[in-house]
């Protein structure tokens, strides 16, 4: 089959890799450059994790982890730093407790640490006494930006067409043919695959998508002292705050300083073709006064600093469905904030869609369009 994939950031990308992999004809179409810093799938550093409350996320990334070692592989190259991670806050919170039931419930090992014990084995974070942590010794970050460009580079290498710089304007169907009208002009496919961040709503108009862009920030702040404390050799694991809803990295070897930012959904966005604004100075400031707080050996200087896009979903669910009235087509959406980590997973998933194999064995109702519907009805009655 012919089969267009349109957006090669995390999950496009992936996507196109695996339809290629299959012996079909892709062809890939990416508005700006491969590794573009437009939407959410750049940078030096995301989050890799099992540490979920949420089971099916947890038993997701289990499938997640063996495709990005498979990826790694293939490219002979290093895209995976499995340097550990704490999941902490307060003792009774219960992201905290789900957390831990999800591990037991997936069989993953753990460790429960209290604030001296995280103390003596990571010394550059301060815990309070009233705070507990979860230490996953398989967390890690993903370098994404290289990721992208590693599934681009071997999706070529078996066959795969990409089309960098070309807008597409419409996806529509006729006769039971899918045609993407783009700045190359019309061209006709079996199947499309549309995985487009922030720009899904402005090409499925009348699907009224629940799809909200919002303006994320992160900040790298300098290492004053005890450098050593801030490697990614298993001293300084990434780390999750899920009190204070904050997160951040080890030194990653290309940026000076961590990397740090709250997880929380910033302002929206209502055009998000418009010029990014830098990092907000009240943003820093906040930045600052935590790292204050919980890394004494950070500095106040900010090494760098950039805005991103979260495509959110209401439940930060992904959405992972064809289009109702154009069943050749496929969408994959809403990784709000948290779905780097799935790229490589969600890319499997809806290049099997794609192509009629139902041979993955999860069951993926709640990632379907009506289940949003639902939630959405549910809001507006309440």
């Amino acid at each position: 089959m012919k089969i267009a994939v349109v957006g090669l950031g995390g999950t496009g990308s992936a996507a196109l890799r695996f339809v290629a992999h299959s012996g079909h004809n892709a062809i890939g179409y990416e508005q700006f450059h491969i590794g573009h810093a437009h939407g959410s799938s750049h940078g030096e550093s995301r989050i890799i994790r099992y540490t979920y409350p949420d089971v099916l996320f947890t038993q997701m990334m289990s499938d997640a982890y063996k495709l990005w070692f498979e990826l790694e592989k293939e490219a002979e190259e290093e895209l995976l730093v499995q340097c550990g991670g704490l999941y902490f806050g307060d003792s009774n919170d219960p992201q905290i407790l789900a957390t831990e039931r999800s591990l037991i419930e997936a069989n993953l090992p753990f460790e429960r640490l209290n604030a001296e014990q995280v103390k003596e084995k990571h010394p550059a974070f301060h815990l309070y006494s009233n705070e507990t942590a979860i230490y996953q010794k398989d967390s890690g970050f993903l370098r994404a930006t290289r990721c992208v460009e590693a599934n681009i580079r071997l999706a070529k290498k078996h066959g795969a067409i990409i089309h960098e710089n070309t807008k597409v304007q419409e996806i529509y169907t006729k006769n039971n043919k899918v045609f993407i009208q783009s700045s190359l002009g019309e061209e006709e496919y079996d199947r499309v695959i549309v995985t487009a961040g922030p720009w899904m709503s402005t090409l499925f108009k009348s699907l009224n998508l629940p799809l909200v862009p919002t303006r994320q920030q992160i900040v790298y702040l300098n290492i004053n002292d005890h450098e050593e404390y801030f490697q990614a050799n298993g001293t300084f694991p990434v780390w999750i705050d899920t009190t204070d809803n904050l997160y951040g990295f080890p030194n990653d070897g290309h940026i000076a300083g961590i990397k740090l930012a709250f997880h929380h959904c910033g302002q929206v966005i209502t055009d998000v073709d418009a010029e990014r604004t830098p990092v907000d100075e009240n943003y820093l400031e906040e930045i600052r006064s935590y790292a204050r707080k919980r890394f004494p050996n950070l500095g106040s200087d900010v090494t760098f600093s950039q805005t991103c896009i979260y495509t959110n979903t209401p439940n930060a669910d992904f959405i992972i469905d064809r289009v109702n009235n154009q069943p050749n087509v496929f969408l994959v959406s809403g990784c709000s904030g948290h779905g780097f980590k799935f790229t490589i997973l969600l890319g499997k998933i809806i290049a099997m869609m794609a192509t009629d194999d139902n041979g993955y064995e999860r069951n993926l109702d709640r990632f379907k369009l009506s289940s949003f519907h639902k939630i959405l009805n549910k809001f507006s009655d309440d």
